[in-house]
């Protein structure tokens, strides 16, 4: 299955997809796709958002998100409409761009030694 069009079907039509549009939904249905391809299709994806975001990878990923997008965090869930906005843009844009990396010559293992490089500093 090609996720990448897939995810932005959803970013574009959520409705479609029996969502409502809000990041909740987003992430789960997102966890969904990664815990019916046995939890390999985000392999690498807290990594890969820890460095952009210049923190360790110890939060789950949507926290990432957020944290990126500038959402404050104290509720994930309960976010106003123009963090929520900002953290659906900022969740597929990261995410496709993630995947299309991944997918490239060396996939996750590249986004591993990537994170592995930037601790180190």
């Amino acid at each position: 299955m090609d996720y990448r069009q897939l995810f932005s079907d959803i970013r574009r039509r959520p409705n479609s997809y029996g969502l409502d549009g809000s990041f909740r939904e987003a992430v789960a249905f997102i966890n969904g796709c990664d815990a019916g391809n046995a939890w390999g299709l985000l392999v690498g994806f807290r990594e890969w958002l820890a460095i952009k975001a210049d923190c360790e990878a110890n939060l789950a990923w949507p926290l990432l998100i957020l944290r990126m997008a500038q959402v404050p965090a104290h509720d994930a869930w309960e976010i106003n409409e123009t963090d929520e906005v900002r953290a659906i843009d900022s969740l597929f844009e990261e995410l496709d761009s993630f995947l299309s990396a991944r997918n490239g010559a060396h996939g996750a293992s590249a986004v591993f030694m990537k994170y592995l490089e930037a601790r180190a500093r």
